[in-house]
């Protein structure tokens, strides 16, 4: 296996001096302390029990769920149903899991996994399927190898399951020209190539080729390694008159995803970190599309993130070294300063060896300091840190910490350096792991570790010297290193969550559920938020440049600022890591804690309108709560009653709806805007009721404001409101990823660029990101092709822009109206708005309330489209809303 981890070591034996920080006085001596006192029962080092969907909760809901279809057998011999019920339910896709065709084919959308094989099919199984698909249902197919007649005429496909053409097979190209993927950026690589190819094995991820019939289109088709596509197809879409459609997957999603979480991929990913890598993410969109637009009212999912933001975002710290004690406070501070929090993982090292000093015995009363602040979680960074973890028993359960005693009955774990007398590093230690090494430099041996014993230990002194009475329910292990064990490890040890993993090498940017042994056959109650990007991964400082001579590709604020944007077009996880120290690394410029500093100041007022800033405990509870949570829908003539079922409490839940429905009313207090609703704060465990009218005037929602709208309890059912030059009118207010990746404004008509930018325009949470050339243009209709829309009531344009990278250009806004006659022929009234962006506010933003006057010779009675040209230069533009006034 390749050894990817070694750019993410800390750094060691750091002989700098700290010093306390005020520390409070009622901190406990540490070697007053003993314990834990209770055992922790030793889990079994085994892959678990496969899991039989029967012998689960997860068949709850009714049938306006995605049903995912494991019939039979089929658990036993593929387990990876259950990876995929996970990422499916994180993704924010209400699910029901059934082993019963009469429950499945009740449902508007089946995800059949593995089932359509010879084996597992019944003799009226695809007559059956055939049916559902005729009948104006959805059907996704995972794994078919069936050449059953009716199951082929249903999916217009081929099929080839030939090993060797498999084994060359590097990647998924998705496809244009198809709905469902028109959500992907097709000028990023990264956005629309799922890669396959394991280069640790040198074979692709086992794949089926499929060939279309006439009829049926290629949503992915199979690149192999000489950069060509093979002739077969990995994801294939075929529609009929009745409004069925049927899609068939030609790899075990399932197994992909299982592998991931697992640290299993075997060198799939394009990088390890810092990247934009969406992976597997990429096929849950699809399913995701598919299963919103399955239904003509439409249907409703939860959004990953809360408050209806971009990115769920952390700022983490790892304590493991000397001078980290006095900067944690810093880092801290600079959040306290801005209203945010973060988590600080603190390593217990309480041992002087060859690794490092005892900086923890030195130094730990200053988490005193930083606790006092309040804004930050107290996290386990383990005890030893040992670049040996990979090797270390899972222990007994009953190591402790005694503060009075250095004998044998204490948690001691020693680590020693190897020889290197002969050419190859070693030790003679009795007992010790084998050599390992975190820089590829100097190489250790650790005698005495244990898994339970860094779990449990490094939690007990934690708490027990917890001004606040802390309770640590997040881990993250040194150098990320992940023993197979650690999972069940860390949930008998009372953790909750972690993060030791990398977002690129889990191939996702979502939080996922840990299995058994990094298996997929048994869950553990155990979230991990696998790392985005740290101080290690780039020149890490404060400046905010776009490529140019000083950085040739921007710099590294500049970038993660793009990842980030990136992540929040489909909503996710970004969870940044910095070591508060002045240490430099090897093979890396020496990076100062001012610089690291600087780079968190820099970036955090940049994506702040799109981050919810929250810890890891906030954001595993968040995540625990919302992916229990149950969404069902019923339609009644033209009302829609969504019914939110919370077994947990939540904070900021968003549910994302069709952009045509008007929210009408709430049992609890809600955000409405077109396209989603928050329900506010927290909301206790229970049930919530909201209701919609599918038919209401999309032009004139019920909350028609350029952002948001709070609705308070209690909240009457209101009508649609008609239009006055006081009602303003939103064009787009760039709140539906989804939607305007279907090319569709907040009226239900056509919005896009002309494909000169240099990348494609997006939606990024709620605002619209342009990266614009001179001669780009952006444009969105007012109504079809053959109608010219009234406008007259309305006399101004409003919309807000912002210039991200700082550099301000100009540019026309253009109004175009038509012809009296056939409402055909358009003629361009554009108005420079260079004059207007002298005084930004909130953060940069210029509001632009333009004057329909002031666009000479315009007819407002015939509108037909807004577009944004005539850009002074090539850079980046973000525009918030686009409405009448």
């Amino acid at each position: 296996m390749k050894v990817t981890h070694v750019i993410l070591v800390a750094s060691c034996v750091l002989l700098s001096s700290t010093s306390y920080i005020n520390p409070i006085s009622a901190v406990p001596d540490i070697d007053t302390l003993k314990g834990p006192t209770a055992s922790t029962p030793v889990p079994a080092n085994n892959n678990g029990t496969v899991t039989d969907p029967a012998s689960t909760t997860f068949g709850t809901g009714t049938s306006s769920r995605l049903a995912l279809y494991v019939p039979g057998s089929v658990y036993k011999d593929y387990p990876g149903w259950l990876p995929l019920y996970k990422a499916l339910v994180f993704q924010g896709i209400p699910v029901t899991v059934t082993k019963d065709i009469n429950v499945a084919k009740s449902h508007d959308t089946v995800l059949a996994y593995q089932a359509f094989q010879s084996k597992y099919l019944g003799f009226f199984d695809p007559l059956t399927w055939s049916g559902y698909v005729t009948g104006g249902n959805t059907l996704i197919s995972i794994g078919m190898t069936s050449k059953d007649l009716f199951l082929r005429m249903a999916f217009g496909v081929g099929i080839d399951t030939t090993a060797a053409n498999s084994k060359y097979r590097e990647a998924i190209v998705l496809q244009k020209g198809q709905s469902p993927n028109n959500q992907f950026d097709f000028t990023d690589v990264r956005d629309t190539e799922i890669p396959l190819y394991r280069e640790d094995a040198d074979e692709g991820f086992p794949s089926i080729g499929y060939t279309l019939d006439w009829g049926t289109y290629s949503l992915g088709a199979y690149r192999d390694d000489e950069k060509t596509l093979d002739g077969k197809h990995g994801i294939t879409y075929r529609s009929n008159l009745f409004g069925g459609r049927a899609v068939a997957i030609g790899i075990d999603l399932g197994a992909y995803i299982g592998e991931a979480n697992g640290g299993k991929t075997r060198g799939i990913p394009r990088s390890y970190v810092a990247q934009y890598e969406p992976g597997y993410d990429n096929f849950l969109r699809i399913i995701k599309n598919l299963y919103t637009t399955s239904t003509s009212a439409g249907l409703v999912t939860s959004w990953p993130v809360p408050g209806n933001k971009g990115v769920h975002f952390s700022w983490t710290y790892d304590i493991d070294a000397q001078d980290s004690y006095e900067l944690a406070y810093e880092v801290a501070k600079d959040l306290q300063s801005r209203g945010i929090g973060g988590t600080i993982n603190w390593q217990a090292k309480i041992v002087k060896d060859a690794y490092d000093v005892a900086s923890f015995s030195h130094y730990y009363r200053n988490i005193s300091a930083v606790e006092a602040l309040g804004n930050m979680e107290l996290a386990s960074h383990s005890v030893s840190h040992s670049p040996n973890l990979l090797a270390f028993p899972v222990g007994t359960g009953k190591e402790i910490w005694d503060g009075s005693t250095y004998d044998e009955t204490n948690y001691f774990p020693f680590i020693g350096q190897c020889t290197n007398d002969t050419g190859v590093w070693k030790t003679n230690v009795p007992g010790a792991t084998t050599c390992d090494t975190p820089n590829e430099r100097l190489y250790f041996y650790t005698l005495g570790g244990s898994l339970l014993g860094e779990a449990r230990v490094s939690k007990y002194i934690l708490e027990a010297i917890s001004i606040t009475n802390a309770t640590v329910r997040s881990f993250r292990t040194g150098h990320l290193l992940y023993p197979n064990a650690l999972p069940q490890v860390l949930v008998a040890a009372g953790y909750k969550y972690g993060s030791s993993g990398s977002s690129n090498d889990q191939l996702t940017h979502l939080p996922y559920q840990a299995f058994y042994n990094t298996a997929y056959n048994q869950a553990v109650d155990l979230i991990e938020f696998p790392l985005s990007a740290s101080d290690e991964d780039g020149q890490i400082n404060g400046d905010w440049e776009a490529p140019g001579s000083k950085y040739p590709n921007g710099s590294y604020a500049y970038n993660q600022f793009a990842v980030i944007n990136k992540i929040a077009k489909y909503g996710g996880q970004y969870t940044f890591l910095i070591h508060p120290t002045t240490a430099g690394l090897p093979g890396l410029t020496q990076t100062l804690f001012s610089d690291k500093l600087a780079f968190q100041q820099t970036l955090t007022p940049k994506v702040a309108n799109i981050a919810y800033f929250d810890t890891m405990g906030g954001r595993g509870d968040f995540h625990a709560a919302r992916i229990a949570a149950g969404i069902d829908v019923s339609v009644s003539g033209s009302t829609a009653t969504v019914t939110v079922t919370l077994p947990k409490a939540i904070t900021d839940l968003t549910l994302k709806v069709p952009t045509a429905w008007a929210f009408a009313s709430s049992t609890v207090g809600v955000k409405a805007t077109p396209g989603a609703v928050v329900l506010l704060n927290q909301v206790a465990a229970g049930t919530v009721k909201l209701t919609f009218k599918t038919s209401g005037t999309v032009a004139n929602p019920v909350n028609p404001a350029p952002t948001t709208t709070t609705i308070n309890l209690p909240s009457p059912t209101l009508p649609p409101p008609t239009p006055t030059p006081t009602t303003p009118r939103i064009v787009e207010d760039f709140s539906d990823p989804q939607r305007y990746g279907t090319e569709k404004n907040a009226l239900g008509f056509y919005v896009g660029d002309d494909g000169t930018v240099a990348s494609r325009s997006s939606v990024q949470a709620d605002f619209l990101l342009l990266n614009v050339t001179s001669t780009s243009y952006w444009y969105t209709l007012l109504g079809d092709a053959t109608t010219c829309s009234d406008y007259s009531a309305f006399t101004k344009l409003n919309l807000a822009v912002r210039f991200p990278v700082g550099k301000v250009f100009g540019f026309d806004v253009v109004v175009q109206d038509a012809d009296a006659s056939a409402c055909s022929t358009q003629v361009r009234h554009p108005l420079s708005v260079k004059s207007l962006l002298t005084n930004p506010v909130n953060d940069g933003w210029y509001h632009l309330d333009l004057p329909l006057a002031g666009f000479e010779g315009l007819n407002s009675t015939r509108l037909k489209a807004v577009s944004l040209s005539g850009f002074e230069t090539a850079g980046l533009l973000e525009v918030d809303y686009v409405q009448f006034s």
